[in-house]
Protein backbone atom coordinates (compact mmCIF):
# COMPACT_ATOMS: atom_id res chain seq x y z
CA UNK A 1 0.00 0.00 0.00
CA UNK A 2 1.28 3.23 -0.99
CA UNK A 3 2.25 5.94 1.85
CA UNK A 4 0.92 9.14 2.22
CA UNK A 5 4.43 11.08 2.44
CA UNK A 6 7.62 9.62 3.36
CA UNK A 7 9.86 10.73 6.53
CA UNK A 8 12.63 13.46 5.87
CA UNK A 9 11.37 14.47 2.78
CA UNK A 10 10.20 17.86 2.14
CA UNK A 11 6.42 18.81 1.17
CA UNK A 12 5.94 20.47 -1.87
CA UNK A 13 2.91 23.46 -2.05
CA UNK A 14 0.18 22.37 -4.10
CA UNK A 15 -1.23 25.38 -6.06
CA UNK A 16 -5.02 26.92 -5.48
CA UNK A 17 -5.16 29.04 -8.01
CA UNK A 18 -6.80 32.33 -6.32
CA UNK A 19 -3.84 34.73 -5.51
CA UNK A 20 -1.35 33.10 -7.27
CA UNK A 21 1.07 34.61 -9.93
CA UNK A 22 1.96 32.95 -12.95
CA UNK A 23 5.07 35.04 -13.88
CA UNK A 24 7.94 33.26 -11.57
CA UNK A 25 9.93 37.01 -11.27
CA UNK A 26 6.78 38.71 -9.33
CA UNK A 27 5.72 35.26 -7.31
CA UNK A 28 6.26 35.41 -3.86
CA UNK A 29 8.99 33.13 -2.02
CA UNK A 30 8.16 30.42 -0.05
CA UNK A 31 9.94 30.36 3.04
CA UNK A 32 13.34 28.92 3.38
CA UNK A 33 13.99 29.69 -0.07
CA UNK A 34 16.88 32.60 -1.15
CA UNK A 35 15.27 35.97 -0.79
CA UNK A 36 12.62 35.39 1.71
CA UNK A 37 11.90 36.59 4.69
CA UNK A 38 14.82 35.76 7.05
CA UNK A 39 17.43 35.38 4.89
CA UNK A 40 18.76 38.72 4.65
CA UNK A 41 16.43 40.89 2.72
CA UNK A 42 17.73 39.62 -0.69
CA UNK A 43 15.75 38.40 -3.12
CA UNK A 44 16.57 36.61 -6.66
CA UNK A 45 15.94 37.04 -10.17
CA UNK A 46 14.87 34.27 -12.16
CA UNK A 47 15.71 35.23 -15.33
CA UNK A 48 19.02 35.95 -14.66
CA UNK A 49 19.76 34.03 -11.85
CA UNK A 50 21.38 36.95 -9.92
CA UNK A 51 19.95 38.01 -6.63
CA UNK A 52 18.04 41.17 -5.78
CA UNK A 53 18.53 43.70 -2.79
CA UNK A 54 15.11 44.96 -1.74
CA UNK A 55 16.17 48.68 -1.64
CA UNK A 56 17.01 48.46 -5.28
CA UNK A 57 20.78 47.54 -5.99
CA UNK A 58 21.34 44.39 -7.90
CA UNK A 59 23.05 42.05 -6.30
CA UNK A 60 24.46 40.72 -9.18
CA UNK A 61 25.92 44.19 -10.08
CA UNK A 62 25.14 47.79 -10.44
CA UNK A 63 23.83 47.24 -13.47
CA UNK A 64 20.94 45.36 -13.04
CA UNK A 65 17.08 46.34 -13.50
CA UNK A 66 15.13 47.93 -11.53
CA UNK A 67 12.11 45.91 -10.89
CA UNK A 68 8.48 46.99 -12.02
CA UNK A 69 5.74 47.89 -9.92
CA UNK A 70 2.42 46.46 -10.44
CA UNK A 71 -1.14 46.16 -9.19
CA UNK A 72 -2.30 43.15 -7.55
CA UNK A 73 -4.64 40.56 -8.89
CA UNK A 74 -6.94 41.31 -6.74
CA UNK A 75 -6.48 45.06 -7.27
CA UNK A 76 -7.03 44.37 -10.57
CA UNK A 77 -10.02 42.77 -10.41
CA UNK A 78 -12.00 45.44 -8.66
CA UNK A 79 -11.13 47.85 -11.11
CA UNK A 80 -12.58 45.52 -14.08
CA UNK A 81 -15.78 44.91 -11.86
CA UNK A 82 -16.36 48.65 -11.10
CA UNK A 83 -15.36 49.45 -15.02
CA UNK A 84 -18.10 47.12 -16.23
CA UNK A 85 -20.45 48.52 -13.24
CA UNK A 86 -20.09 51.82 -14.78
CA UNK A 87 -20.54 50.92 -18.23
CA UNK A 88 -23.69 49.48 -17.47
CA UNK A 89 -25.35 51.74 -15.65
CA UNK A 90 -24.59 53.96 -18.04
CA UNK A 91 -26.07 52.09 -20.48
CA UNK A 92 -29.08 51.67 -18.69
CA UNK A 93 -29.81 55.23 -18.30
CA UNK A 94 -28.74 56.56 -21.09
CA UNK A 95 -29.87 54.38 -23.88
CA UNK A 96 -33.36 54.04 -23.30
CA UNK A 97 -33.73 57.84 -24.15
CA UNK A 98 -31.17 57.40 -26.92
CA UNK A 99 -33.16 54.48 -28.55
CA UNK A 100 -37.13 55.44 -27.65
CA UNK A 101 -37.73 58.99 -27.83
CA UNK A 102 -41.53 59.37 -28.91
CA UNK A 103 -40.85 62.26 -32.14
CA UNK A 104 -39.40 65.25 -32.08
CA UNK A 105 -41.24 68.51 -31.73
CA UNK A 106 -41.71 69.18 -35.99
CA UNK A 107 -43.30 65.29 -36.06
CA UNK A 108 -45.55 65.67 -33.31
CA UNK A 109 -46.59 68.83 -34.55
CA UNK A 110 -47.15 67.69 -37.93
CA UNK A 111 -48.87 64.34 -37.05
CA UNK A 112 -51.55 66.44 -35.42
CA UNK A 113 -51.92 69.12 -38.56
CA UNK A 114 -52.54 65.65 -40.79
CA UNK A 115 -54.77 64.59 -38.54
CA UNK A 116 -56.68 68.16 -39.25
CA UNK A 117 -56.34 67.52 -42.86
CA UNK A 118 -57.62 64.27 -43.38
CA UNK A 119 -60.35 64.69 -40.64
CA UNK A 120 -59.14 62.36 -37.99
CA UNK A 121 -60.96 63.82 -35.27
CA UNK A 122 -60.22 61.13 -32.77
CA UNK A 123 -57.26 61.98 -32.56
CA UNK A 124 -57.69 66.10 -33.11
CA UNK A 125 -60.20 66.28 -29.90
CA UNK A 126 -57.27 64.75 -28.22
CA UNK A 127 -55.20 67.96 -28.66
CA UNK A 128 -57.89 70.64 -28.58
CA UNK A 129 -58.26 73.02 -26.08
CA UNK A 130 -61.12 72.10 -23.33
CA UNK A 131 -62.53 75.27 -23.18
CA UNK A 132 -64.83 76.49 -20.35
CA UNK A 133 -66.83 78.71 -22.05
CA UNK A 134 -67.38 77.09 -25.46
CA UNK A 135 -68.32 73.37 -26.10
CA UNK A 136 -66.64 70.57 -28.71
CA UNK A 137 -69.90 69.05 -29.74
CA UNK A 138 -69.23 70.14 -33.33
CA UNK A 139 -66.02 68.32 -33.46
CA UNK A 140 -67.03 65.37 -35.15
CA UNK A 141 -66.35 63.97 -38.40
CA UNK A 142 -69.68 63.72 -40.06
CA UNK A 143 -69.68 67.67 -39.38
CA UNK A 144 -66.31 68.36 -40.58
CA UNK A 145 -66.63 66.32 -43.82
CA UNK A 146 -69.42 68.33 -44.86
CA UNK A 147 -67.44 71.54 -44.58
CA UNK A 148 -66.15 73.83 -47.46
CA UNK A 149 -63.29 75.81 -47.41
CA UNK A 150 -61.49 72.89 -45.10
CA UNK A 151 -57.50 73.15 -43.65
CA UNK A 152 -56.13 71.84 -47.25
CA UNK A 153 -52.15 72.17 -46.54
CA UNK A 154 -49.90 73.60 -43.90
CA UNK A 155 -46.42 74.33 -44.08
CA UNK A 156 -43.46 73.86 -41.09
CA UNK A 157 -41.61 77.23 -41.04
CA UNK A 158 -39.32 77.14 -38.10
CA UNK A 159 -38.67 74.89 -34.97
CA UNK A 160 -37.36 76.20 -32.33
CA UNK A 161 -36.22 73.97 -28.90
CA UNK A 162 -34.94 75.29 -25.70
CA UNK A 163 -34.72 73.19 -22.30
CA UNK A 164 -37.96 71.00 -21.90
CA UNK A 165 -40.10 73.41 -24.23
CA UNK A 166 -40.38 73.55 -28.26
CA UNK A 167 -42.62 76.23 -30.43
CA UNK A 168 -43.17 75.01 -33.94
CA UNK A 169 -44.10 77.83 -36.12
CA UNK A 170 -46.31 76.76 -39.22
CA UNK A 171 -48.36 78.41 -42.39
CA UNK A 172 -51.73 76.91 -42.67
CA UNK A 173 -53.77 77.46 -45.72
CA UNK A 174 -56.99 76.60 -47.93
CA UNK A 175 -56.87 78.15 -51.03
CA UNK A 176 -55.21 80.95 -51.56
CA UNK A 177 -56.56 82.06 -47.76
CA UNK A 178 -53.33 81.23 -45.30
CA UNK A 179 -52.13 82.36 -42.15
CA UNK A 180 -49.50 81.76 -39.02
CA UNK A 181 -49.99 79.68 -36.60
CA UNK A 182 -47.57 78.55 -33.44
CA UNK A 183 -47.70 75.12 -31.35
CA UNK A 184 -46.31 74.78 -28.60
CA UNK A 185 -44.78 71.18 -27.18
CA UNK A 186 -42.83 70.58 -23.76
CA UNK A 187 -41.26 67.68 -23.34
CA UNK A 188 -41.91 65.17 -20.54
CA UNK A 189 -40.07 61.68 -19.04
CA UNK A 190 -42.33 59.64 -16.23
CA UNK A 191 -38.65 58.13 -14.95
CA UNK A 192 -35.21 58.09 -15.74
CA UNK A 193 -35.28 54.75 -17.61
CA UNK A 194 -38.85 56.38 -19.56
CA UNK A 195 -38.58 57.35 -23.20
CA UNK A 196 -38.67 61.39 -23.79
CA UNK A 197 -41.95 62.32 -25.02
CA UNK A 198 -43.07 66.00 -26.92
CA UNK A 199 -46.77 67.03 -25.81
CA UNK A 200 -48.62 69.41 -27.43
CA UNK A 201 -50.32 72.41 -25.38
CA UNK A 202 -53.86 72.58 -25.72
CA UNK A 203 -54.97 73.78 -29.05
CA UNK A 204 -57.29 76.89 -29.28
CA UNK A 205 -59.71 76.89 -32.08
CA UNK A 206 -62.00 79.49 -33.70
CA UNK A 207 -65.31 80.18 -31.56
CA UNK A 208 -68.73 81.54 -32.31
CA UNK A 209 -71.38 82.55 -29.93
CA UNK A 210 -74.53 82.35 -31.58
CA UNK A 211 -78.09 84.02 -30.34
CA UNK A 212 -80.19 80.77 -29.76
CA UNK A 213 -84.13 81.81 -30.53
CA UNK A 214 -85.98 80.59 -26.61
CA UNK A 215 -87.51 77.55 -27.20
CA UNK A 216 -85.17 76.00 -29.56
CA UNK A 217 -84.03 72.45 -28.64
CA UNK A 218 -82.29 71.29 -31.42
CA UNK A 219 -79.70 73.12 -34.24
CA UNK A 220 -78.10 71.57 -37.40
CA UNK A 221 -75.04 71.94 -38.40
CA UNK A 222 -74.24 71.04 -41.93
CA UNK A 223 -77.86 68.77 -41.57
CA UNK A 224 -76.20 67.01 -38.52
CA UNK A 225 -78.45 67.40 -35.35
CA UNK A 226 -76.72 69.10 -32.14
CA UNK A 227 -78.51 69.77 -28.96
CA UNK A 228 -78.83 72.61 -27.62
CA UNK A 229 -78.14 71.42 -24.45
CA UNK A 230 -75.16 70.12 -24.90
CA UNK A 231 -73.80 73.34 -25.61
CA UNK A 232 -72.33 75.61 -23.60
CA UNK A 233 -74.96 78.79 -22.58
CA UNK A 234 -74.19 82.10 -22.06
CA UNK A 235 -76.35 84.42 -19.80
CA UNK A 236 -77.76 87.31 -22.61
CA UNK A 237 -80.40 89.92 -21.80
CA UNK A 238 -82.23 89.12 -25.16
CA UNK A 239 -81.96 85.69 -25.78
CA UNK A 240 -79.98 82.66 -24.85
CA UNK A 241 -76.57 82.56 -26.34
CA UNK A 242 -74.11 79.19 -26.86
CA UNK A 243 -70.89 78.70 -27.81
CA UNK A 244 -69.16 76.27 -29.79
CA UNK A 245 -65.60 75.66 -31.12
CA UNK A 246 -64.93 74.69 -35.23
CA UNK A 247 -62.22 73.83 -37.11
CA UNK A 248 -61.41 76.17 -39.77
CA UNK A 249 -64.05 75.78 -42.65
CA UNK A 250 -67.08 77.26 -43.78
CA UNK A 251 -70.01 75.58 -41.78
CA UNK A 252 -74.02 75.65 -41.66
CA UNK A 253 -76.69 76.50 -38.76
CA UNK A 254 -79.96 76.59 -38.74
CA UNK A 255 -82.98 75.45 -36.36
CA UNK A 256 -83.94 71.76 -36.50
CA UNK A 257 -87.83 71.93 -35.41
CA UNK A 258 -88.82 76.24 -36.20
CA UNK A 259 -92.46 75.32 -35.16
CA UNK A 260 -95.65 76.47 -36.85
CA UNK A 261 -95.46 79.94 -38.56
CA UNK A 262 -92.01 80.39 -38.40
CA UNK A 263 -88.99 79.02 -40.70
CA UNK A 264 -85.42 78.94 -40.03
CA UNK A 265 -82.34 80.85 -41.80
CA UNK A 266 -79.33 79.01 -42.92
CA UNK A 267 -76.42 81.43 -41.27
CA UNK A 268 -73.15 80.63 -42.40
CA UNK A 269 -70.28 79.88 -40.07
CA UNK A 270 -66.95 80.64 -41.61
CA UNK A 271 -63.91 79.77 -38.90
CA UNK A 272 -60.69 81.01 -40.63
CA UNK A 273 -57.25 78.86 -41.04
CA UNK A 274 -56.34 79.81 -37.67
CA UNK A 275 -55.21 78.02 -34.72
CA UNK A 276 -55.52 80.82 -31.79
CA UNK A 277 -57.77 82.80 -30.23
CA UNK A 278 -60.69 83.83 -32.04
CA UNK A 279 -64.47 84.46 -31.25
CA UNK A 280 -67.03 85.79 -33.75
CA UNK A 281 -70.73 86.63 -32.48
CA UNK A 282 -73.75 85.39 -34.36
CA UNK A 283 -77.02 86.79 -34.13
CA UNK A 284 -79.16 86.06 -37.52
CA UNK A 285 -80.12 82.73 -36.24
CA UNK A 286 -83.92 84.60 -35.72
CA UNK A 287 -87.02 83.07 -36.48
CA UNK A 288 -88.66 84.72 -39.79
CA UNK A 289 -92.42 84.07 -40.57
CA UNK A 290 -93.05 81.91 -43.04
CA UNK A 291 -94.99 82.78 -46.10
CA UNK A 292 -97.95 81.28 -44.79
CA UNK A 293 -97.21 83.77 -41.63
CA UNK A 294 -96.34 86.67 -43.61
CA UNK A 295 -99.95 86.16 -45.50
CA UNK A 296 -101.57 86.03 -42.33
CA UNK A 297 -100.15 88.75 -40.87
CA UNK A 298 -100.47 91.07 -44.30
CA UNK A 299 -104.32 90.34 -44.47
CA UNK A 300 -104.74 91.20 -40.79
CA UNK A 301 -103.12 94.19 -40.89
CA UNK A 302 -105.04 95.01 -44.13
CA UNK A 303 -108.10 94.64 -42.23
CA UNK A 304 -107.59 97.03 -39.39
CA UNK A 305 -106.65 100.06 -42.03
CA UNK A 306 -110.03 99.17 -43.60
CA UNK A 307 -111.94 99.33 -40.21
CA UNK A 308 -110.10 103.19 -39.92
CA UNK A 309 -110.80 104.04 -43.46
CA UNK A 310 -114.73 103.11 -42.84
CA UNK A 311 -114.81 106.60 -40.51
CA UNK A 312 -116.48 109.39 -41.86
CA UNK A 313 -114.18 111.92 -39.68
CA UNK A 314 -111.08 113.42 -40.51
CA UNK A 315 -109.78 112.73 -37.20
CA UNK A 316 -110.07 108.97 -36.89
CA UNK A 317 -109.90 107.67 -33.23
CA UNK A 318 -107.34 104.70 -32.61
CA UNK A 319 -105.86 104.56 -36.06
CA UNK A 320 -102.50 105.44 -37.44
CA UNK A 321 -103.91 108.26 -39.65
CA UNK A 322 -105.83 111.57 -39.43
CA UNK A 323 -106.46 115.09 -41.05
CA UNK A 324 -104.86 117.55 -38.36
CA UNK A 325 -106.94 120.88 -37.56
CA UNK A 326 -105.49 123.86 -38.51
CA UNK A 327 -103.87 126.27 -35.65
CA UNK A 328 -105.62 128.59 -34.22
CA UNK A 329 -105.98 131.24 -36.54
CA UNK A 330 -103.88 129.74 -39.61
CA UNK A 331 -105.92 128.77 -42.19
CA UNK A 332 -106.34 125.61 -44.10
CA UNK A 333 -102.75 125.17 -46.65
CA UNK A 334 -104.20 126.36 -50.15
CA UNK A 335 -104.16 123.83 -52.51
CA UNK A 336 -101.79 123.80 -55.51
CA UNK A 337 -103.24 124.06 -59.34
CA UNK A 338 -101.86 120.82 -60.01
CA UNK A 339 -104.05 119.38 -57.29
CA UNK A 340 -103.46 117.68 -53.71
CA UNK A 341 -100.34 115.58 -55.35
CA UNK A 342 -98.05 113.58 -53.31
CA UNK A 343 -97.24 114.28 -49.56
CA UNK A 344 -94.08 115.37 -48.82
CA UNK A 345 -92.28 113.30 -46.21
CA UNK A 346 -92.86 113.72 -42.61
CA UNK A 347 -95.88 116.19 -43.47
CA UNK A 348 -99.17 115.78 -42.38
CA UNK A 349 -101.63 117.81 -44.92
CA UNK A 350 -104.73 119.55 -42.88
CA UNK A 351 -108.00 120.27 -43.61
CA UNK A 352 -110.59 121.45 -41.25
CA UNK A 353 -112.41 119.03 -38.92
CA UNK A 354 -115.95 117.44 -39.92
CA UNK A 355 -117.43 114.86 -41.75
CA UNK A 356 -116.32 113.26 -45.37
CA UNK A 357 -115.10 109.97 -46.43
CA UNK A 358 -111.85 107.86 -46.39
CA UNK A 359 -110.18 106.72 -49.75
CA UNK A 360 -107.16 104.62 -50.28
CA UNK A 361 -104.84 105.63 -52.99
CA UNK A 362 -102.22 103.02 -52.65
CA UNK A 363 -102.29 99.65 -51.42
CA UNK A 364 -100.06 99.41 -48.74
CA UNK A 365 -96.43 98.37 -48.00
CA UNK A 366 -96.34 96.16 -45.69
CA UNK A 367 -92.66 94.92 -43.90
CA UNK A 368 -91.92 92.39 -41.00
CA UNK A 369 -88.99 91.87 -39.03
CA UNK A 370 -87.97 89.79 -36.41
CA UNK A 371 -88.16 91.23 -32.81
CA UNK A 372 -87.30 88.28 -30.54
CA UNK A 373 -88.58 84.96 -30.13
CA UNK A 374 -92.10 84.54 -30.86
CA UNK A 375 -92.26 88.40 -31.66
CA UNK A 376 -91.91 90.80 -34.94
CA UNK A 377 -92.46 94.11 -35.33
CA UNK A 378 -94.95 95.12 -38.85
CA UNK A 379 -94.82 98.43 -40.36
CA UNK A 380 -97.33 99.18 -42.97
CA UNK A 381 -97.07 102.63 -44.88
CA UNK A 382 -99.56 103.93 -47.24
CA UNK A 383 -101.32 107.40 -48.90
CA UNK A 384 -104.78 107.79 -47.78
CA UNK A 385 -107.30 110.72 -49.22
CA UNK A 386 -109.75 112.48 -47.12
CA UNK A 387 -112.71 114.00 -48.60
CA UNK A 388 -114.43 116.80 -46.77
CA UNK A 389 -118.18 118.07 -47.59
CA UNK A 390 -119.19 120.96 -45.93
CA UNK A 391 -121.29 120.37 -43.10
CA UNK A 392 -124.27 122.09 -44.82
CA UNK A 393 -123.81 120.10 -48.07
CA UNK A 394 -123.12 123.25 -49.51
CA UNK A 395 -120.05 124.36 -51.40
CA UNK A 396 -117.55 122.48 -53.08
CA UNK A 397 -116.06 119.06 -51.67
CA UNK A 398 -112.44 119.04 -50.79
CA UNK A 399 -109.88 116.71 -50.74
CA UNK A 400 -106.49 115.87 -48.65
CA UNK A 401 -103.82 113.55 -48.96
CA UNK A 402 -101.94 111.84 -45.64
CA UNK A 403 -99.38 109.07 -45.48
CA UNK A 404 -99.83 106.22 -43.13
CA UNK A 405 -97.69 104.83 -41.08
CA UNK A 406 -98.74 101.94 -39.28
CA UNK A 407 -96.80 99.97 -35.95
CA UNK A 408 -97.94 96.87 -34.64
CA UNK A 409 -96.40 93.70 -33.59
CA UNK A 410 -97.20 89.91 -34.44
CA UNK A 411 -96.77 87.03 -31.79
CA UNK A 412 -97.60 83.65 -31.33
CA UNK A 413 -100.00 82.71 -28.63
CA UNK A 414 -99.52 79.88 -26.30
CA UNK A 415 -102.21 78.40 -28.24
CA UNK A 416 -99.91 78.63 -31.71
CA UNK A 417 -101.75 81.66 -33.58
CA UNK A 418 -100.91 84.75 -35.19
CA UNK A 419 -101.82 87.77 -33.09
CA UNK A 420 -101.82 91.33 -34.17
CA UNK A 421 -101.40 94.32 -31.88
CA UNK A 422 -101.51 97.70 -32.57
CA UNK A 423 -98.62 99.84 -31.23
CA UNK A 424 -99.63 102.29 -28.45
CA UNK A 425 -97.26 105.23 -27.30
CA UNK A 426 -97.13 104.13 -24.16
CA UNK A 427 -95.52 100.70 -25.74
CA UNK A 428 -96.00 96.83 -25.15
CA UNK A 429 -94.98 94.06 -22.97
CA UNK A 430 -94.72 90.61 -22.81
CA UNK A 431 -93.63 87.33 -21.09
CA UNK A 432 -92.90 83.79 -22.23
CA UNK A 433 -95.39 80.95 -21.59
CA UNK A 434 -94.29 77.46 -21.08
CA UNK A 435 -95.87 74.22 -21.78
CA UNK A 436 -97.42 72.66 -18.50
CA UNK A 437 -95.81 68.82 -19.42
CA UNK A 438 -92.79 69.97 -20.92
CA UNK A 439 -91.75 73.29 -19.82
CA UNK A 440 -91.06 74.63 -22.90
CA UNK A 441 -91.54 77.24 -24.49
CA UNK A 442 -94.32 77.55 -26.92
CA UNK A 443 -95.41 81.37 -27.21
CA UNK A 444 -95.67 84.70 -25.64
CA UNK A 445 -98.56 86.76 -24.45
CA UNK A 446 -98.29 90.64 -24.63
CA UNK A 447 -99.77 93.77 -22.69
CA UNK A 448 -100.79 96.91 -24.67
CA UNK A 449 -101.50 98.59 -21.37
CA UNK A 450 -99.58 99.50 -18.30
CA UNK A 451 -100.53 97.56 -15.30
CA UNK A 452 -102.80 94.89 -17.23
CA UNK A 453 -101.20 92.41 -15.20
CA UNK A 454 -101.01 91.48 -11.99
CA UNK A 455 -100.06 88.95 -9.58
CA UNK A 456 -103.33 87.26 -9.57
CA UNK A 457 -103.24 87.22 -13.40
CA UNK A 458 -101.58 84.30 -15.60
CA UNK A 459 -101.18 85.97 -19.29
CA UNK A 460 -100.48 82.79 -20.95
CA UNK A 461 -103.82 81.25 -19.45
CA UNK A 462 -106.43 84.58 -20.36
CA UNK A 463 -104.28 84.56 -24.08
CA UNK A 464 -104.82 81.24 -24.67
Amino acid sequence: MARAGRRGERAKALSLGWGEDTDPRTAPLLPGEPGAYGTHGVTRDVASGDSVDPSGASAGGPHADRPRQRLSPRTRRVLAIGLALALVVALTMGLPRLISTTGDPEQVATDFLQAIVDGDMEQVRAHVEDAPDASDAALTAEILESATGRLEYFTVDDVDVSAGTATVTVTLGNGDRTSTARLDLTSRSDSAFAPVRWDLAPVHLPEFLIDVPVGVQEVLINGEPVSVTDLVSMESSYSPQVALQLLPGTYEITVADPGPWQEAPRVALEAPPVLGTWRKPIHDLQLDLDEAGRQQVQERMGAELEECLRSTSSLVEDCPFAVSEPGDGEPPPPESPEGPGEPEDEETLRAPDGPGTWTLREPPEIDVHPMGSFLWSVSATAVAEFTATDAEGVGEESAERVRIDAESIAYIGPDGQIRLESMSSSGFGYTYCTDSETGIVNGIAVSTMAGEWNEDTDPCAAGS
